[in-house]
């Protein structure tokens, strides 16, 4: 028999909109303790930018996504998401030690997609994508996708 604790919202805030190399990125907090975010592990997390793809607007690549700052129970976590190919999410994910949030390395299980606190995020990004960029009608709203964010 299995043992779960239960369920216990994290405290979660938008922090800023990033420009990096032609990427726009919406970077959120979200934390097992409480918000806001510790200076360091803030600057850990936007030296990840450099790991989107370039260019980051080609014909299939809009320049634009998410980054989900989550400071754990166990470890920090960092999640980089981007859209392509009209609906397609593509995700990298980086841990690093609670007590040494700079020594953020690549996830080597790439089974890993996120935790449930971590989805809610990435489920409301997904929705706002539907609504301003794959909405009937006119042309891709990717400056109204990008001034859409969770709270």
């Amino acid at each position: 028999m299995h043992s779960f604790e239960a369920y216990k919202q994290r405290p979660m805030a938008f922090i800023e909109q990033a420009e990096s190399n032609g990427w726009s990125i919406k970077i959120y907090a979200i934390s097992a303790q409480s918000l806001p975010l510790s200076a360091e592990l803030v600057a850990g997390a936007k030296q990840l930018l450099s790991q989107l793809p370039q260019p980051a607007v080609t014909p299939s690549r809009y320049g634009v996504g998410f980054l989900i700052i989550h400071q754990g129970a166990m470890r920090n976590w960092f999640i980089l998401d981007w859209w392509e190919d009209q609906d397609i999410l593509h995700h990298l994910l980086f841990p690093s030690p609670l007590n040494n949030p700079a020594a953020i390395t690549a996830e080597p299980d790439k089974s890993l997609i996120a935790c449930v606190h971590e989805l809610k995020i990435v489920n409301f990004e997904s929705q706002a994508w539907i609504e301003t960029v794959l909405s009937e009608g006119g042309e891709p709203g990717f400056d109204e996708y990008m001034k859409s964010r969770q709270s």
